[in-house]
């Protein structure tokens, strides 16, 4: 489960109960920040439930001083590493030579209500847009055209749908929110184990275990996957990523082709390199050079995985990476920002 959907059924569950809730809200960082735009935390006077909008060096704070701060609606409290900008509200150490600006606002039957929608957007796959005001107004706008809220804010929010990329502007936070990133494994070894656990657990994916062989395709051994026995591979999108980890030539060679053929973005295939130049060579000359660009192969980052664990860890650094247009290497070598 994503972070988003946490937060989303927690605040349901506490305004549903009659709680008394606040939502944290990071609107706009400035230099180095652990964790950015979008990220939300929610606590109740029984303190934290859901969440996070920093390493740790803003929560406790924001436990100790919400209540009082917002006891006459909706704040804007800047956080700040250097202490030393005459506009920031009071310091705190970040330790990372950034700002951070956090919205604080008591929950209320509409924020909830918009919670309720970003939590629709995740579970049916829908790309939408949140603007935030700082003080709390917002605008909720799906990619059919579909809004609610403050219309003042809708061509912004239009913007945004159309280059998908989130920004701020006019004291608005204009969020581009997409799908959890969508995983297709095939296959149902011992070693999917792993990698489905982090993938749903950890990172809040969602994963689809697909095996005919129903010895091994047991829904208690994937917790929080659905574990299907077929898949139709004509709905794979250029999102969505797909690992062939079927342990069986056959299978492999009778599922490449028609994954080729699919706008699916990633392709992954388990075994070395001689494996996938054999199952290459038998494809049918028309999809000889369909999608080849796509695969990976051997699949994952070089991290020198040697077990399950590894692998599925060096498999889900590299379908981050991919997804998030890196190249996996060593952020030291990096130049320029990390975000």
């Amino acid at each position: 489960m994503t972070e988003l959907l946490r937060v989303a059924r927690a605040a349901q569950a506490a305004f549903a109960a009659g709680e008394s809730a606040i939502l944290a809200t990071v609107i706009r960082v400035g230099g180095s920040t652990y964790r950015r735009p979008g990220a939300r935390m929610l606590l109740t006077e029984a303190g934290w439930v859901a969440g996070s909008i920093s390493g740790g060096c803003l929560e406790t704070d924001v436990l100790q001083k919400a209540w009082w701060r917002t006891e006459n609606g909706s704040t804007r409290v800047v956080y700040d590493s250097t202490q030393e900008d005459e506009d920031i509200e009071w310091g705190f150490g970040l330790g990372c030579n950034g700002v951070v600006e956090v919205l604080l606002e008591r929950l209320t039957e509409t924020t909830v209500a918009h919670l309720a929608r970003l939590e629709r957007w995740q579970t049916e796959r829908t790309v939408g847009v949140l603007a935030t005001t700082g003080e709390g107004k917002r605008l909720a706008l799906e990619h059919n055209g579909q809004f609610w809220g403050e219309e003042s804010l809708l061509a912004g929010a239009q913007e945004v749908l159309t280059n998908c990329q989130s920004f701020w502007r006019d004291e608005t936070f204009y969020e581009y929110i997409v799908p959890s990133q969508r995983l297709v494994i095939f296959g149902a070894g011992h070693d999917v184990m792993p990698l489905a656990k982090i993938a749903t657990e950890l990172l809040g994916w969602q994963v689809i275990v697909v095996d005919s062989r129903s010895l091994t395709l047991h829904p208690e051994r994937f917790p929080g996957a659905s574990v299907v026995q077929s898949f139709p591979i004509h709905t794979l999108e250029p999102t969505d990523a797909v690992v062939l980890m079927t342990h069986s030539f056959s299978a492999d060679q009778e599922l490449l082709p028609l994954v080729l053929q699919s706008s699916v973005g990633y392709l992954g295939l388990l075994g070395p390199r001689r494996r996938t130049e054999r199952l290459l060579e038998t494809l049918p000359p028309s999809d000889g050079g369909q999608g080849v660009g796509r695969i990976h192969a051997p699949l994952g980052l070089d991290i020198g995985a040697d077990n399950p664990e590894e692998i599925a860890l060096a498999l889900v650094a590299e379908i981050r990476a991919w997804s998030a247009g890196r190249s996996g290497g060593p952020l030291t070598l990096r130049e320029g920002p990390i975000h």
